[in-house]
């Protein structure tokens, strides 16, 4: 009954959406300047008419309709091109400069005067509903619950680039399937009124862990091999104070004598150190598993022979337990490991574990301020233990006390929704939901049942789900949002929403420096990864870091370590320039990277030791520094066994230049990867390079690709291709051992010339050139942080607005913090 009504509910709300997303969508007419037919006639039909339609280009038939999206992006492409001389091209017979000048300054005025139009009647961003992370992390701020929810929603389409942008935040009976779901379990877990859960800390010894107790037992603590039945080998040790773990691959090292208590926050500690490490570090995997998944919660360097206590909590679910494995371990000095020796003359790197302190779950108060903060001063009585009801598969411990139940619920549901909706309420606009629960009172259901039910209603409604923005100025509420879900991915908080309440973020005299003050305070919070995790994460692509696994014959040095450590390091590295406000031409090129012991490894940089990343200075003669030359970069613009300059080109000019490069043409072949190590990829791609059609895009796309080819699918630096035939072998070592697994074939040849004629002969040189662009690249930097912030694209109004951002940050050479700042003061982003 409950489930037809809120279906019935969800309809009428997907309804009202499409309704409201028709009244955004307004036409508005545009009329063809007069003298642009006739440049075109005089310059451009030779090569672009109906008949020749050069590069699937017809001018002739190509309409002035600023309404269809492919047609005003083409009328946008025309005129950058004439502007930048471009077209016509340079052997064809060039126009007067006041003949360019005028048709250029005609379509202009008239593209821009059309989409400002459109704009003041309908706004740039048509309604838009919370992507799947915001409607978690929301959830979790106006709950105050902290669980996985938004893998329960279906994904979400990016558009232009992002998970942000109206038109890929579509609704479908499946997202409300997902929100039930969702909704009913997130408030169950904010209602917890059962018993607490008993805290406790102890101290636990894999010495006493069963299993493990039993092959330390055995002579020199061998194991049965999983993959033998007569043959034993060492994976476990002992001394006197700890536990060796060998073995980094077969690692049965759950700490079974652990299970939580309950759902919630755990502290550890974990005491260990290297063994037999010969002065290295050993590292300390930690993982968390339900058995059915398993996530790495961090990871910690123990030092050789002098144990360290590392520190850290993990929320966990009652389900949950953990498992310590080591990292790069279980070989000795002459490359064996435990699988190839049977007895206990194995000397090789173990990492040693001698106890792990385990303490909670850590809560301040019981029932948890979840329960206090939703029922804002009702009393919970707790209950005798021969009348506690079952609800959930457990005993309540507690009741809510009302003497005015109809009345309570009515309080607390307008609250509620008051919040949920990041805003003051209409006049009756939480009735509906208050009848909902109030009718289940009647019905005969307690009152936690029924005040459940009304904000399940809440958090599928559309004052929820949608940003509620009318054309023109942002209200103060809306500005707040809108700021809060740029720069934290989830709702304002209590700060923000007084400083709304009081109509101070859009005041004329003092709304600019309040906006500062709030982005500063904002960006300094905790909370503010979420913008280096979902802005960079989809600007650079590292979300695509799984998209390919790198082939384990050719590269066998990657693991899950290096991946992490891999989004690590650019993350940080965003993080340093956000927080110092550094030029964003360090995307380009700098003279320090973000390391920790396990990326800087994977460089050849010496010096750097921890988990931890830090800033630290590359040599002047060093490869890496910016963008271009990080790992993450690397993988995800390759696949698991040979690179593309293609593709890292085609990354280098959509994601730093702005400038994405045209689909191939029809019919043109993918290139082959070649892993035997018989061709270069460079002598592969001619036969694009030597073919008209494709040569004019080549020109533009293969430069930076070439110049990142001395750089291999996991970002190592190399001056030869790996191959599986043809070849000849490594002359260093691996885990101790020889190479074995490929060979060294042709070389890499990273030199090339731009498209304007500019050679370069390697990467170092590439990036000096494209630092001549710097301003190119701030200006799509700008571009990005203004679609994923109001989660519209880029118009040709908007160019206006950011050229004003340009203007008004290159006195700070255009730093990344003083470009948020812009973006939060402009225009663009205080209107719908």
């Amino acid at each position: 009954m409950k489930l037809a009504h809120l279906n019935r509910q969800f309809s009428f709300h997907v309804m009202f959406i499409i309704a409201a997303l028709v009244v955004c969508s307004v036409a508005v007419a545009a009329d063809e300047p007069k003298a642009m037919r006739s440049f075109l006639e005089s310059h451009c039909y030779d090569c672009h008419d109906t008949a020749t339609k050069k590069q699937g280009l017809d001018l002739q038939s190509l309409r002035f309709d600023l309404d269809s999206y492919a047609s005003s992006q083409a009328w946008e492409k025309i005129l950058d091109r004439v502007r930048a001389g471009e077209m016509p091209p340079a052997k064809s017979e060039q126009p007067a400069p006041a003949e360019r000048a005028t048709f250029a300054q005609s379509l202009h005025d008239a593209m821009y005067q059309h989409s400002k139009a459109k704009q003041q009647t309908a706004g740039r961003t048509i309604l838009r509903r919370l992507n799947r992370t915001e409607w978690e992390n929301t959830v979790h701020d106006l709950l105050g619950v902290d669980m996985p929810l938004a893998f329960l929603l279906p994904q979400d389409t990016p558009m232009h680039g992002f998970d942000t942008v109206a038109q890929g935040l579509r609704l479908s009976p499946l997202h409300m399937e997902g929100y039930l779901e969702a909704a009913d379990i997130a408030i169950a877990a904010a209602f917890d009124l059962n018993d607490a859960p008993k805290r406790e800390s102890k101290r636990y010894t894999y010495k006493e862990e069963k299993g493990i107790r039993e092959n330390l037992d055995t002579p020199e603590g061998k194991v049965t091999d999983p993959n033998s039945t007569s043959k034993h080998h060492i994976i476990f040790g002992e001394t006197d104070d700890a536990v060796i773990f060998y073995s980094d691959t077969y690692s049965p090292t759950h700490l079974k004598q652990f299970r939580p208590n309950g759902s919630g926050l755990y502290r550890f500690k974990l005491s260990a150190y290297g063994y037999q490490s010969e002065g290295r570090h050993v590292t300390a995997l930690i993982y968390v598993s339900d058995h059915r998944t398993t996530r790495l919660a961090g990871y910690y360097d123990m030092p050789p022979d002098k144990p360290r206590v590392a520190e850290f909590e993990i929320e966990l679910a009652h389900n949950e337990h953990i498992r310590i494995a080591p990292y790069d371990t279980g070989y000795d000095d002459k490359g064996k490991n435990i699988w190839a020796i049977t007895g206990p003359q194995f000397k090789g790197v173990g990492l040693a574990v001698q106890w792990v302190e385990i303490d909670g779950p850590i809560f301040e108060i019981w029932p948890p301020k979840s329960v206090t903060r939703l029922l804002d001063g009702l009393e919970l009585k707790e209950l005798p233990a021969n009348k506690r009801p079952w609800r959930n598969g457990r005993k309540a411990a507690y009741e809510i006390v009302t003497t005015d139940p109809p009345r309570d619920l009515a309080r607390l549901i307008e609250r509620f929704a008051a919040r949920a909706f990041r805003r003051p309420l209409q006049t009756g606009e939480a009735q509906g939901f208050v009848k909902l629960g109030a009718d289940a009172l009647a019905a005969g259901q307690d009152f936690e049942a029924a005040l459940r039910l009304s904000m399940r209603a809440i958090l599928t409604s559309p004052q929820f789900l949608l940003f509620e923005e009318a054309p023109g100025k942002l209200t103060d509420h809306a500005l707040a949002s809108r700021l809060s879900y740029f720069l934290w991915s989830t709702m304002p908080d209590e700060e923000l929403l007084k400083l709304a309440d009081a109509k101070k973020l859009t005041d004329a005299k003092e709304g600019a420096r309040t906006l500062a003050t709030q982005v500063e305070r904002m960006l300094k919070s905790p909370k503010a990864s979420a913008f280096t995790t979902n802005f960079a994460g989809q600007w650079l692509d590292l979300r695509r870091i799984d998209a390919t696994s790198p082939d384990a014959r050719l590269y066998p040095e990657f693991d899950e370590l290096l991946k992490h450590a891999m989004i690590g390091e650019t993350e940080a590295f965003f993080d340093e320039l956000l927080r110092y406000d550094l030029s964003v031409s360090n995307f380009i090129t700098s003279d320090f990277a973000m390391l920790n012991r396990r990326i800087a490894e994977h460089y050849n940089i010496d010096g750097v030791t921890g988990e931890q990343f830090q800033r630290t200075k590359l040599a002047a003669d060093s490869p890496r520094g910016g963008l271009l030359t990080q790992a993450s970069i690397l993988k995800v613009t390759a696949n698991g066994s040979v690179t593309s300059p293609v593709m890292r080109g085609s990354w280098v000019m959509e994601r730093l230049l702005g400038d994405p490069p045209s689909p191939p043409p029809p019919g043109v072949g993918s290139v082959e990867p070649d892993t035997r190590g018989t061709t270069t990829i460079r002598e592969q791609l001619d036969k694009h390079r030597n073919v008209e059609s494709c040569a004019s895009c080549h020109r533009k796309i293969d430069p930076p690709g070439f110049a990142m080819e001395s750089f291999d699918v996991i970002g190592g630096y190399r001056e030869r291709y790996r191959s599986k035939e043809k070849g000849d072998r490594p002359d260093w070592t691996y885990k101790g051992r020889g190479i074995h697994e490929y060979k060294l074939a042709l070389p890499v040849d990273a030199s090339g010339q731009t498209a304007d004629g500019i050679p370069f002969k390697n990467i170092r040189e590439f990036k000096a050139i494209l630092m001549t662009q710097n301003e190119q690249i701030a200006r799509n930097v700008t571009q990005n942080l203004l679609i994923y912030g109001t989660g519209a694209g880029i118009e040709f109004a908007d160019r206006a607005a950011v050229d004003a951002i340009m203007k008004q940050t290159a006195g700070k050479d255009h730093g990344l913090r003083s470009i948020v700042h812009a973006i939060v003061q402009s225009e663009v982003f205080q209107s719908k």
